[in-house]
């Protein structure tokens, strides 16, 4: 029992020890987070799809552990019932001005207006900046999150900051800086007319740096007729400088576009040096730990949906596996020490005391009797 008590009290110093280390560790790691933020552009460095090793010595943050995109194992995700639907505003630009379509060398980019905003699904509202395209080759399908190490033919960002912050560029750099909503894009029998009203424009931005206008739509036509069902993970820009400030929403539900419109994304647009922009998607990146939850039930191993662990959100809209679950840890231990002690206390007590009984019981039956003399002097009784 009292070995017991020693190996519970040293389990117990030792996870309150680590409890503090861990908690020391990240709040280093937002300090230098912060730190990092103020260093470094995509401006500074010429980057491109080909050398993507290279971003990681030209641009410190692409070697951050909390890096996108990211392989989707349906077989671990974590379903989270409090998970808030994401609920738009502001997305039908019907009759509104005319939107800049943008080839800026490495996607398609059409800039969008501040009244477009995601009114629920996080802690603050976030503005709508810009949305683009990622796409590959007929050979090579090219969305950059694949799902189940599936790559879909072309994925669409919806780029979104926190309206906390002045504009995109200040944002992007802050923890809680941007959300991007991102949708699979695949190949359907029929053409999509909303997809039509940008794809029919490319011809006018061949050449890298170019850009047209085209008439206002709706650009919620663009996402998944559903956007109940979505994947949520904590993450980062996809192209240098890579800042880790995104909360990435990724629609299960795809969307579709006919094999023609696929081609004219695929075969369009050029990039330096009059060379064909295409596969234009950064590999999946190790996720290191980090949860992908789901806003719905999905299939593991064992048949049923994982539930994930006890969660806060923080103010990205990501939810965290909260720190205090060592304190939690070290409480508990402190308990089972406590209710230790007291067992070997009273175990001691009621011993010591039996045994105290036992001796006065002893001497209570224990009778001495004088000897008796008889003829031999030497023979001694003891009864």
């Amino acid at each position: 029992m009292l070995l017991l008590m020693f190996l519970i009290l040293h389990l117990y110093l030792q996870v309150l020890v680590t409890a503090s280390s861990s908690s020391s560790e990240e709040d280093g790691s937002s300090e230098r987070d912060d730190g990092e933020h103020s260093k470094g552009s995509s401006h500074q460095h010429q980057w491109g799809y080909h050398d993507q090793e290279r971003w990681l010595s030209a641009f410190e943050h692409c070697r951050g552990k909390s890096q996108s995109p990211i392989n989707i194992d349906t077989r671990k995700v974590f379903y989270e019932p409090r998970l808030p639907a994401i609920q738009l505003e502001g997305y039908d630009l019907t009759g509104s001005p005319a939107l800049t379509l943008f080839n800026n060398g490495h996607t398609l980019q059409l800039s969008l207006p501040s009244s477009m905003r995601i009114v629920t699904g996080f802690d603050h509202v976030y503005v709508a900046a810009q949305l683009h395209f990622h796409w590959g080759t007929t050979a090579d399908p090219g969305s950059e999150h694949t799902v189940d190490k599936v790559h879909f033919p072309a994925e669409i960002h919806v780029v979104h900051y926190n309206s906390k912050y002045a504009n995109l560029i200040e944002a992007a750099s802050k923890a809680d800086g941007l959300a991007v909503l991102g949708g699979f894009i695949g190949i359907g029998l029929h053409e999509n007319d909303n997809y039509e009203k940008i794809l029919s424009a490319l011809k006018d931005i061949s050449k890298e740096e170019s850009n047209t206008e085209i008439p206002g739509f709706n650009v919620r036509h663009l996402l998944p007729n559903s956007l109940e069902g979505f994947y949520r993970y904590a993450g980062s820009l996809t192209t240098p400088p890579c800042f880790q400030t995104v909360s990435w929403t990724l629609f299960n539900d795809s969307i579709r576009v006919s094999r023609r419109q696929l081609a004219a994304l695929e075969d369009s647009l050029k990039t330096e040096h009059n060379k064909l922009l295409s596969k234009n998607f950064r590999a999946p990146q190790l996720l290191h730990g980090r949860k992908v939850l789901t806003s719905f039930r999905t299939a593991s191993t064992t048949g049923k949906a994982r539930e994930a662990p006890r969660l806060e959100t923080h103010g990205s809209g990501v939810m965290k596996t909260s720190g205090a679950k060592w304190h939690i840890l070290a409480i508990t231990f402190g308990v089972l020490f406590a209710v230790t002690l007291l067992v070997f206390s009273m175990y001691t007590y009621r011993q010591k005391k039996k045994y105290s009984k036992f001796k006065k019981d002893s001497k209570q039956n224990v009778i001495y009797k004088p000897a008796a003399k008889d003829t031999d002097p030497t023979s001694v009784t003891v009864t």
